[in-house]
């Protein structure tokens, strides 16, 4: 996508952004407290993403040499070596927080459904993990 397109698209989500943000000031109604919320929340999210991507564009416009050095550093076999042993590494310390959650979940006798989402997801990893590990098995 041209520069020129990009921009306008990030123009559009700040403005979509500003009038969620209104929205959700506005909406002070008791009944609409949680909408009022999640639209700031969301509103202020996309504010956020659209100035950085305005930026980002400013930033390759003036550094061009930078800007493909950096995509070169990305794209090395070496570094995405890297990013896939930090990624592993860290999924494998996120399924025992996740369990470590739910055991102490149960132990100061929370919600029911909060530990059993948290095991649930915790043997989700564990499916998705075999899943594709058979996949790439298969493939190599």
């Amino acid at each position: 996508m041209n520069p020129k397109k990009k921009k306008i698209f990030l123009i559009l989500g700040i403005t979509a952004a500003l009038i969620l943000d209104f929205i959700g000031i506005f909406a002070g109604a008791e009944h609409l407290k949680m909408i009022s919320g999640i639209c700031i929340g969301i509103g202020s999210a996309l504010f956020a993403l659209c100035i950085n991507g305005l930026y980002r564009l400013s930033y390759e416009k003036e550094f061009p040499e930078v800007v493909r050095l950096e995509k070169i550093e990305q794209q090395d076999e070496r570094n995405v070596q890297i990013r896939n042993r930090a990624k592993a590494r860290t999924s494998d310390i996120t399924r025992w927080v996740i369990i470590g959650i739910g055991w102490l979940n149960f132990l100061v006798s929370g919600p029911l459904w909060i530990t059993l989402a948290l095991i649930g997801v915790f043997v989700l990893v564990y499916l998705l993990d075999w899943c594709y590990m058979d996949k790439y098995q298969r493939e190599m």
